[in-house]
């Protein structure tokens, strides 16, 4: 009696009921549905395990606690598995260098010298999840490996009039900062927003506190090469409209061994002559 005053979807189940549910023939569009919501619901489930069992709280990027920022994540995810992009192919970046080059010929041109970076050698690294934030699963990453990282990094800045100091973008990141452009300066692709933004490419690049990957904005070419060496992976928003669309933005993979702290300090230095070059326009 008491079930009376409950809406009609609190009522338990009659025996009845299932029997019709269960002869009820089912359409493609129920089927679709259904598949769709399982695919989501393994989805969400696995992205979190994975993001929240492998990084712990300091590593995990900009605003991570922010539902949001996920939920903004997610879709990003959501969109480049069903693109089947991973962030390894260069096939988008050379076909813009080819139809912005003669509007902007500094897309045309690469800072890496022919055989300065080789093949990075066994596998890529593993990236944690396919949107922002934009990490590398840790690895085992000697003390003193790290240390000299950021020490040759810390010393590139200061011998380039760099600013150093924290990440406006990545809470526990050491980043370097270009000095603000001379009013005078030729127009430069890349100092399109305001040096306040936090996707202001004056952050050019920044190291990832406990894993030791790196963001950094190359030339379009740089980043080919780059990514096809296997030294890096395309920024999940590279490309997209919006502030954080810089073509050439990439994840540098953490080192393993002092020849690597090498081969991305060189990167680091082509990123900057990239950004501070004289422009053609």
């Amino acid at each position: 009696m008491a079930t009376a005053h409950l809406p009609p979807w609190l009522h338990a189940p009659t025996v009845a009921g299932v029997r019709a549910l269960w002869d009820k023939p089912v359409t493609l569009g129920n089927v679709l549905l259904s598949g769709v919501g399982i695919y989501t619901v393994t989805f969400l489930v696995s992205d979190i395990y994975t993001y929240y069992a492998l990084l712990p709280q300091e590593m995990r990027g900009t605003n991570s606690a922010n539902p949001l920022l996920y939920v903004f994540s997610g879709l990003i995810r959501s969109v480049r598995w069903l693109r089947g992009l991973d962030g390894t192919s260069t096939s988008a970046l050379r076909r813009f260098v080819e139809k912005n080059k003669r509007r902007w010929p500094l897309y045309g041109r690469k800072f890496l010298g022919a055989g300065e970076v080789p093949v990075r050698r066994g596998p890529r690294a593993k990236i944690v999840v396919q949107g922002v934030p934009h990490r590398q699963v840790p690895q085992l990453l000697d003390e003193e490996l790290e240390k000299n990282l950021k020490d040759q990094f810390r010393a590139f800045g200061a011998a380039h009039g760099l600013e150093i100091g924290d990440s406006k973008v990545e809470p526990n990141a050491l980043a370097l900062f270009l000095p603000p452009r001379s009013p005078s300066a030729k127009p430069h692709p890349e100092f399109l927003l305001p040096r306040s933004s936090m996707a202001s490419a004056h952050e050019y690049v920044h190291i990832h506190g406990g894993e030791s990957s790196l963001h950094l904005i190359l030339a379009p070419l740089d980043a080919v090469e780059a990514i096809e060496k296997g030294w890096a992976v395309r920024f999940p928003l590279a490309g997209a409209p919006g502030p954080f669309g810089t073509q050439g933005r990439v994840m540098v993979y953490a080192p393993r061994d002092e020849g690597e702290v090498g081969v991305i300090m060189r990167l680091v230095e082509a990123g900057w002559e990239y950004l501070t070059v004289e422009t053609e326009k």
